[in-house]
């Protein structure tokens, strides 16, 4: 569940912001991050939880 949690807040879409406009500025600044993402998170793809094995021999 942890990691479908993840990659559903990964793919969220972005908050549109043009909606905010005339807002007080202590709206405008919920709406800033609060600190910058790690760097180094990583492709979507590689939260994978199933992976294709090679299948060699009998």
């Amino acid at each position: 569940m942890a990691v479908n949690d993840a990659l559903s807040a990964l793919l969220r879409p972005k908050p549109d912001l043009t909606q905010l406009e005339g807002e007080p500025a202590d709206v405008l600044g919920a709406t800033q991050p609060q600190s910058t993402p790690p760097a180094g998170l990583g492709a979507l793809a590689s939260y994978a939880t199933e992976v294709a094995l090679p299948a060699t021999g009998t």
